[in-house]
């Protein structure tokens, strides 16, 4: 659970797993990719047996002063139908486990208002609310978020299909954008001076915004894609010692520390692929 290679969060904890495509985002998923390759029907949603973790990282983090960020469901969306039955049990583990900042993305945001606990307002302030929206076909789940009550609004602008810079971001606290991974990461590749404007848009706005990853087969490659990019557009040379652009919203207590996750391009590699990239 602590050692998810997604890069964005410290851990993931699957109430459920299983799930549907519902928009253009949806093709190339990687929970769909998963649940198949272990024989598993990826359209019928299953209870897991590992609630027990969002305990162990709740405590871990309250040892440690400090807050972890947990992706909830990465291999469902939480606002399923099919889990219509299982969501109360799920919210009272939310509940007591306060130690962490719980990010629960879905692309059915117009689910989320009749499926919130009764004490939403009181008792979840460390829950994150976000909706996927990687091409304008869905800035209607921007509307939906945005008339949702909540501590912190983000997107997840993964997979970038194609350019959002006139998205609109009020409401919004945070942004995190990233190219396709697998089979279709050539087909559907993003270009880095999509994940830029967004990028120059939140800077703007003062909005945290994490590159997640580029196009590539394998998860979590190209992590220092939009840095280099910046680099090459103020016509500078790229260190590796330059950070990476990966910012989140302050917390308090802060966010304790990141296992490192991804892999940079190294410059060889990357000469061969800026002028594809961009």
């Amino acid at each position: 659970m602590r050692d998810t290679k997604i890069s964005w969060a410290h851990g993931t904890v699957n109430f459920w797993t299983g799930c549907n495509h519902v928009s253009a985002e949806c093709e190339g998923c990687y929970a769909d990719a998963l649940l198949k390759r272990t024989g598993r029907d990826f359209t019928t949603l299953a209870l897991t047996q590992t609630w027990k973790d969002a305990y162990w990282a709740n405590a871990y983090a309250s040892r440690r002063g400090g807050t972890e960020i947990i992706f909830t469901c990465s291999l469902s969306d939480f606002f399923h139908q099919q889990a219509d039955l299982w969501r109360d049990d799920a919210w009272n583990v939310i509940r007591d486990c306060k130690h962490v900042r719980w990010i629960v993305l879905s692309k059915r945001p117009e689910r989320i208002s009749d499926h919130l606990p009764h004490d939403w307002l009181q008792n979840f302030d460390h829950v994150w609310l976000g909706v996927t929206v990687g091409c304008r076909a869905s800035y209607h789940r921007l509307d939906t978020l945005r008339q949702i009550p909540c501590a912190l609004r983000f997107i997840s602008a993964e997979p970038l299909l194609e350019s959002i810079g006139d998205v609109n971001l009020d409401g919004i606290g945070w942004v995190a954008a990233g190219g396709m991974s697998g089979p279709l990461h050539q087909r559907r590749k993003m270009k880095l001076e999509w994940a830029h404007e967004l990028y120059e848009k939140c800077k703007h706005a003062g909005i945290p915004f994490l590159f997640k990853q580029s196009s590539n087969i394998y998860t979590e490659r190209g992590i220092d894609g939009l840095a280099r990019y910046i680099a090459d557009m103020e016509k500078r040379e790229y260190s590796a010692d330059d950070p990476l652009i990966r910012e989140y919203p302050a917390t308090t207590p802060p966010l304790l520390p990141f296992l490192q996750h991804g892999t940079r391009y190294d410059d060889a590699e990357w000469l061969t692929l800026v002028e594809v990239v961009k």
